[in-house]
């Protein structure tokens, strides 16, 4: 496969088309709460991935590459992660499969910081965009389905896709609305300091501490603070004491990243690309 094929490769994966039935697979875990299903490469597996709704290809860690035997593209492809951008290596791979979809020959870019997962790698949402994909941690299990209306015991948050094909819904922090995009590859919610400017928190602010630092799917890390913030609402869910993350990303415009620390409060939620909505599975009622 050529360099030239394989970048086609990549943006006609770019267009998924709708399903026409559920398909569903068991729901695992990384060590950090990201959630994850298996996939099967080349006849081979199977082996865990991390199904992120914000990454926009899958990835492979350079590690399963060489468990596989597969020869790296000549070149390569420019990879933006959530701390920055780098250049990494592209594998071909014949077909990749799992209970949700089945891909044939696809080119995959490395995963070139392999230590953010325990995982082998990334499912990007290159085939999930045009469907519904449920995350359900009360059932243990994922599907993808036709988009379509919350059934009962889900509440529904609409909110806007975004250029890449994702999700972002409102949120809010102490009152003040910002939006947040729904983000299971990221294990912590990270908030942009914009965000906290315009809470009225200034850089200094004693409520900050240091967070440490995070690394994204690129080799790149960046440093972070933390607060609790003392209510966060997502549609008409409130949380209080609400620990979140600040990262400064130069950006003048409000944004959050919504993480699996929060998500991973519900039984369960489904993210329909679609209809652009956050259907949350509710508590069963006592």
């Amino acid at each position: 496969m050529s360099l030239l094929s394989a970048i086609l490769l990549l943006q006609a994966a770019a267009a998924p088309t709708a399903p026409t039935a559920t398909a569903e697979a068991p729901l695992g875990r990384d060590t950090r709460g990201r959630p994850v299903s298996t996939v099967t490469i080349d006849g081979k597996g199977p082996f865990p991935m991390v199904v992120d709704t914000a990454a926009q290809t899958s990835l492979m860690a350079a590690s399963l590459a060489q468990e596989l035997g597969l020869k790296p593209l000549a070149g390569g492809i420019q990879v933006q992660g959530a701390t920055g951008a780098g250049r990494t290596r592209l594998y071909p791979v014949d077909r990749m499969t799992s209970p949700l979809f089945d891909a044939r020959r696809v080119a995959m870019p490395e995963l070139t910081n392999s230590g953010v997962t325990s995982a082998r790698g990334i499912i990007g949402m290159e085939r999930f965009t045009g469907a519904k994909l449920l995350i359900d941690r009360s059932t243990n299990r994922i599907a993808i389905s036709p988009s379509g209306p919350a059934p009962a015991g889900f509440a529904t948050i609409t909110g806007q896709r975004t250029g890449e094909g994702f999700v972002t819904v409102p949120m809010t922090l102490n009152g003040v609305q910002v939006p947040a995009l729904i983000d299971t590859g990221a294990a912590v919610t990270i908030a942009n300091a914009a965000a906290f400017r315009q809470l009225g928190w200034a850089d200094g602010d004693p409520r900050l501490s240091d967070g440490g630092a995070i690394r994204g799917a690129s080799a790149g890390g960046q440093a972070i603070r933390q607060a609790r913030i003392d209510t966060l609402g997502i549609g008409r869910i409130t949380l209080s004491n609400v620990p979140v993350m600040i990262a400064d990303d130069g950006a003048t415009t409000p944004s959050i990243i919504l993480g699996d620390d929060l998500l991973n409060l519900f039984p369960g939620y489904a993210i329909d690309f679609p209809r652009a909505e956050l259907q949350i599975k509710l508590p069963p009622q006592r």
